[in-house]
């Protein structure tokens, strides 16, 4: 006989679940920034190596460009190659530079690779990133990246000590951002900014129309509200009311008994403030819900055609001069 029952193993698997939930969490790490509307997000901090892979892209992005330049120039002015050389060195600079703050003052902290690996730099501030942060970043990159590479590079063209030295500060470039708490490399540090995963938008299903759709009597038609019941509440406790509905979609197996004794309460509580005549049984309270929920967004609708919006259940009635209760 197996010497572990069904319940154990559910339990190990969830422990196992859970310890692997942790180590993602630890190991990701995430940058809460507050915009001006004052409401924190928590977003997703790009990995080093993501950013190192989207450096690489754009490096051979401006190298091909200089190169396609310095062919051309050789093949134009068949000049020495010492002279050439230069004209590699200047071009790569001066291609370079532009193609950073350019592409990322046009197109809000992404270049090619950041767009293509869904990268941005974004302002720690929580406002617009500036073009002043912008500029500051990208000319910074020169001094930690860029220059002592070459120098890394020259090799005999040059004493070992500068190689040595510069081998010794792309060590700390590359250590500065592993250690920072977020990721932030010496350009970030001095010009305020951090490079994020580009958050994509998600769009929820029309929550009425998931109601419309289900087999069977519908709700609508199973429940039914006066014009008086429905004046109870506004446009605020409809959006509460569709957090409730939505979240006991996506509720798990532990937390189920919880979510119908919340229903349970909701429930009752719109019962007695509509003053709705009919016992609700346990099996219908998320029908029940629903129901109301689509004919109390239709009455909002079609009362705000007619220029008539109710924002909460403490709506004042301007003509009465009276609040509904």
């Amino acid at each position: 006989m197996w010497p572990f029952r069904k319940k154990d193993s559910e339990a190990s698997r969830r422990k196992t679940i859970s310890r692997a939930r942790k180590l993602s969490d630890g190991l990701e790490k995430r940058l809460q920034i507050i915009p001006p509307e004052g409401v924190p997000l928590n977003i997703r901090l790009a990995p080093l190596g993501q950013r190192l892979g989207a450096q690489i892209v754009d490096t051979l992005v401006t190298f091909i460009g200089a190169m396609i330049f310095v062919v051309l120039f050789a093949i134009a002015f068949s000049t020495s190659w010492n002279l050439i050389a230069v004209v590699a060195a200047l071009t790569f600079f001066l291609i370079r530079i532009p193609y950073y703050i350019i592409s990322e003052l046009v197109w809000n902290g992404r270049t090619l690779a950041k767009r293509w690996l869904g990268l941005r730099v974004v302002s720690v501030d929580g406002r617009s990133l500036s073009a002043h942060q912008i500029v500051v970043r990208n000319i910074m990159k020169e001094i930690e990246f860029f220059l002592p590479l070459t120098y890394a590079l020259a090799g005999p063209q040059q004493h070992w000590s500068f190689s040595v030295m510069a081998w010794l500060w792309l060590f700390v470039l590359l250590v500065v951002p592993w250690r920072n708490k977020h990721n932030k490399r010496i350009g970030d540090i001095i010009a305020n900014t951090a490079v994020i995963m580009d958050p994509k938008p998600v769009l929820l299903n029309d929550l009425a129309s998931t109601i419309a759709m289900k087999p069977g009597l519908g709700v609508n038609e199973r429940f039914v509200f006066s014009s008086a019941q429905l004046d109870e509440y506004g446009r605020f406790e409809l959006q509460v009311l569709e957090k409730v509905l939505r979240s006991s979609d996506n509720s798990t197996s532990g937390t189920w008994a919880k979510q119908q004794q919340y229903l349970k309460e909701i429930v009752e509580r719109i019962v007695q403030k509509i003053a709705y005549g009919e016992v609700i049984e346990a099996n219908n309270h998320r029908s029940f819900l629903e129901a109301f929920y689509s004919a109390q967004r239709e009455h909002l609708e079609r009362r705000k055609l007619l220029g008539d919006a109710r924002e909460d259940k403490y709506f004042k009635d301007d003509k009465l001069g009276e609040e509904k209760l």
